[in-house]
């Protein structure tokens, strides 16, 4: 057991428990059937061991509501881009460091595309964050999430235009693609619309909750009017925030997803569960508000880069958005890698852990390990 977390570089070895490494022992002694399950997880958690995040663009052509990165007071802005060139040898230098999961983040990644080739090149294992209007180079081979705020209607309100079909019919039957639909109280009753289109495309889904950032709550206690580009909405309607009849709302529509599209739904019901918790989702520093045990703070291993190719002091994979309101997926799952005491009380329980790293690969890794297919899963 302990080589599972001697693997993960962004925690540390010394902070697991004696305790809590002889009970996962004991578990998997009391259900020898969850051994092979378990070997899938180290190996999902191995690809994750040094992670690093990389802004790749400064652009986007669209005009969401809120967006998490121009909605950001203390936005990283570089004058000056490095050359690409400098991206492959840059890449080539993050291959010899060790990365083993990359995420490419920023305004719209797709923006920059000779880019994301120099990483391809160099990187095996990737996510990109896009939002579908413009397709991916086949060539570049990583796992492309791509943004879902809704239906037609409600992506013309959001974003500034109907972008939702146009995506679909980019990434059509892509095995790379995944819809990651962000959840708001704005937008919960086009979620069966929006899974059945994309059932009809051939791409899963995954769920994400929308997460205000700081200088977007700011706006809207000063009572600031509309900008017309990412802070339209909210004067009038106030932040798309979860309260708990919402949250117990959202629930529900992830719930119906699963029960009702459960070959296309990325999700589980223990990460449903998760980050639809009432209370903040992290353990939150009453001092800096900032949260102590998010793995997605830039801290040990993992870290972050803007377009100028250095490493940035921020706080997180988002650097601006409220850690006491944060329901990110990103955050969500890279907080999973050692279970929880809730997940280690029961064999049950110890299961629902499984089931998480098993969706994580899913859901973030292209393509996806050969173990998925040696244990029988329907890999993708």
């Amino acid at each position: 057991m302990r080589r599972l977390y001697d693997q993960t570089e962004n925690i540390p070895s010394t902070s697991i428990p004696r305790e809590m490494l002889r009970r996962c022992n004991a578990l998997l002694s009391e259900v020898p059937s969850f051994r092979p399950r378990y070997e899938l997880a180290k190996h999902v958690i191995r690809i994750f061991r040094r992670p690093a995040f990389y802004e790749m663009s400064q652009r986007c052509n669209l005009w969401c509501e809120g967006c998490y990165y121009f909605e950001n007071e203390d936005r990283l802005k570089v004058a000056v881009e490095r050359p690409q060139p400098d991206w492959q040898d840059f890449f080539e230098a993050e291959k010899a460091r060790g990365v083993s999961m990359a995420y490419f983040v920023g305004a719209e990644p797709a923006l920059e595309q000779q880019r994301l080739l120099a990483a391809t090149k160099h990187l095996k294992h990737g996510k990109i964050g896009t939002n579908g209007t413009i397709r991916i180079d086949p060539d570049i081979a990583f796992r492309i999430g791509i943004s879902v705020w809704g239906d037609d209607e409600t992506d013309t309100d959001l974003r500034g235009g109907s972008v939702l079909g146009k995506a679909m019919r980019n990434y059509a039957g892509d095995d790379r693609a995944v819809m990651l639909f962000t959840l708001s109280p704005w937008n919960l009753h086009t979620v069966p619309d929006v899974m059945k289109a994309s059932q009809d495309h051939g791409l899963a889904v995954t769920f994400n909750l929308f997460s205000p950032t700081q200088t977007y709550l700011e706006k809207i206690a000063q009572g600031l009017s509309s900008d017309e580009k990412f802070f339209r909405i909210a004067p009038e309607k106030g932040a798309p925030s979860f309260t708990t009849d919402e949250l117990a709302r959202a629930s529900d529509v992830m719930t119906s997803a699963m029960e009702d599209f459960p070959d296309m739904t990325l999700c589980t019901p223990a990460f449903r569960d998760l980050i639809t918790q009432l209370g903040p989702m992290f353990d939150i520093d009453p001092e800096t508000n900032i949260a102590r045990d998010c793995g997605s703070r830039i801290q040990g291993a993992l870290k972050y880069f803007s377009t100028n190719l250095q490493a940035e002091n921020v706080k997180c994979c988002t650097p601006n958005v409220d850690c006491k309101e944060c329901r990110l997926y990103s955050g969500a799952w890279s907080s999973q890698f050692i279970p929880s005491a809730q997940f280690l009380q029961s064999a049950e329980m110890f299961e629902q852990w499984l089931d998480m790293m098993e969706m994580l690969g899913r859901v973030f890794i292209y393509p996806l390990p050969d173990i998925y297919q040696t244990l029988g899963s329907d890999a993708e």
